[in-house]
Parts: structure tokens; C-alpha cells; sequence
């Protein structure tokens, strides 16, 4: 199954900006059931890309602008190949049996078992996470499976309740929020229980039948992945109380959203006013006919500069 991805981030600004630097992070990651086959990069005002990947191997392209400009366009293509999941046995561990390593667990997963910046360990989520504990005897994945149900059913999906910057805490608060407020808050639940969990950044491609609605659909999405004995890190979106499959396209992971912002910078500029839009493809594509001058293995990652 491939898919074709078009981002566009664009900005406006009431006066000239310069001294803009940027950091991107839209290029899809390459897995056992996601292949990159194609990517390119457009900017203008055109500008020199560094490419290099972050500490948790994300792809990221940053880049800078000196020359004055009153406008900013970043432009994401890409073809990307999904994959079936390998089929796995399921294997039942307590979350008693789980929690006997829990110490080797915290050093080797110290960063998705801790609070972090849109997870905090704050006394609101300390008792939500209380009223839906663990019992000793419950099944790791089906305690992870519980979790990502009843957040889907307790909060509603309400775009303009929280901000970007939002906590976790926030949707605790208003009861509502968007896809990120979901994963921030299931994160913060799994790691409060021993279960490593990080944050995933992303695309939602859209159902075969385009007559059924979804959350999150043509636009940037996010979700979360579990480590769980015997099937590693897993996918939970419980913005849709779902497994992660196919449509799922993972561009980046990390503790939480300020780890992975599509699109990040800063800029100098006598401006008091920008205005940013989105505009995001995702469209089911046909197969690519083969390279005979590549290997069968190899992408192609491209960046106008």
C-alpha cells in the first residue's frame, strides 16, 4: 500500500523578517511496516538544508534565512510505502510479572517512563491515573488496550479547547481536546503504570470509503507507542480508541510533542503580526514501476536548495 503526501506549512508577516532559522521534522521514518521511497523538500525563499537525524532518529532538515522576506513556504513531498504488520504471538505477562524488571526497565527507557514537558506527573494526572490503575493480575496489552478505549470514550475531540502548548493536565481540565492532548494524556497513564510509552507524530491517511468520517483526517495526527513484553514498541491511537494500522504514517517519536513539531524556528523581524496556514495531501498512490539502476531497498531523499 502507498501513499502520496503533500505538507505545506506557509507564514505571512506584516513587515520583514530575517535571521530565520528552522528546523523541519516531515520526512517519514523508515521501519519494519513504513518505507521512505521518496522525499523532497522545497523552501522559499530558497535556502541551504542541512540534513542529519536527532538523538532519537528522526530525520531533520534545518535550514536558514539572513535575506529579508515578508513570507515564508515549506513544502513536504513524499512516497511512502506501508507495510503489513508481521504476525506476532500474543504473550500474556501480569503486570505484577512486568513490574520484577522494572528496574533495568527505568535505566534502559529512562526517557519514556518519566514525566517530560507535556507529561507532567502533576496530582490531577496521578489521580486519573489512580481511578483506572492496574489490577496485579491484568494482562499488560489488554491494560494498554483499556486505556486507550476509555480516554477515547471519557474526553471528546473538540479542536480550539487546548493550545500546541498544552499539558496534558489542560484536557484533564476542559475535557476535550485534539489528537496530541489524547497521546500526552495515554502517555502519561502508561508510564505512571511501568509501560514505556512515547509520543508519535504523524498522518492519518484517509479510509477506503470516503463516506465515513475520522478524526483527524487530512491532517497532521499523533498517537503513541508502547513497549509491551513479547511484541516491543506497539501503536495505540486513542484519539479513534484504536490500534495503529496501515494508514498510520509515522514521520517521528519522541517523550512528547516538543520533541517532534513538524515545523520549529525562530526569526528577527520588526513584524507584530504572522498568520500561518496548513495544507496537507494524503492520497492512496499505485506502485512505483521499478528502478533496474537502484537497489531494491534503496529511497531517494531530495531538498531544493
Amino acid at each position: 500500500m502507498f501513499f502520496r503526501i503533500r505538507h505545506t506549512t506557509s507564514f505571512q508577516y506584516d513587515g520583514p523578517v530575517y535571521q530565520s532559522q528552522n528546523e523541519v521534522r516531515m520526512r517519514p521514518r523508515d521501519g519494519t511496516t513504513q518505507r521512505c521511497v521518496e522525499f523532497e523538500l522545497q523552501i522559499e525563499p530558497q535556502s541551504s538544508v542541512l540534513e542529519y537525524q536527532d538523538y532519537y532518529g528522526n530525520f531533520v532538515h534545518a535550514f536558514s534565512i539572513y535575506k529579508p522576506h515578508d513570507s515564508l513556504a515549506v513544502t513536504a513531498r513524499s512516497l511512502v510505502e506501508q507495510l503489513p504488520e508481521p504476525a506476532q504471538p500474543m504473550q500474556r505477562v501480569s503486570i505484577e510479572e512486568f513490574l520484577l524488571d522494572d528496574a533495568i526497565r527505568c535505566q534502559a527507557e529512562y526517557d519514556f517512563l518519566n514525566a517530560s514537558r507535556h507529561v507532567p506527573f502533576s496530582a490531577a494526572m496521578r489521580k486519573f491515573f489512580w481511578l483506572s490503575r492496574p489490577e496485579p493480575d491484568e494482562d499488560v496489552f489488554a491494560y494498554a488496550t483499556r486505556i486507550n478505549e476509555s480516554i477515547r470514550n471519557q474526553f471528546e475531540y473538540e479542536p480550539g479547547r487546548t493550545r500546541v502548548h498544552s499539558t496534558a493536565d489542560e484536557i484533564l481540565t476542559v475535557g476535550g481536546g485534539v489528537c496530541q492532548d489524547f497521546a500526552h494524556l495515554a502517555i502519561g497513564v502508561m508510564r505512571l503504570a511501568g509501560i514505556p510509552a512515547r509520543y508519535v507524530s504523524g498522518y492519518l491517511a484517509p479510509p477506503a470509503d470516503a463516506r465515513v468520517e475520522t478524526n483527524g483526517a487530512q491532517a497532521s495526527h499523533a498517537w503513541l507507542e508502547a513497549q509491551l513484553p513479547g511484541l516491543g514498541w506497539t501503536g495505540f491511537d486513542p484519539t479513534h480508541g484504536c490500534r495503529v494500522d496501515q494508514r498510520h504514517i509515522r514521520l517521528a517519536y519522541g517523550r512528547d510533542y516538543s520533541d517532534v513539531p513538524p515545523l520549529r524556528g525562530v526569526y528577527r523581524s520588526t513584524s507584530q503580526k504572522q498568520i500561518m496556514s496548513v495544507a496537507l495531501t494524503v492520497e492512496p498512490a499505485p506502485e512505483p514501476a521499478p528502478d533496474l539502476s537502484r537497489g531494491p531497498d534503496s529511497s531517494r531523499s531530495q531538498s531544493q536548495q
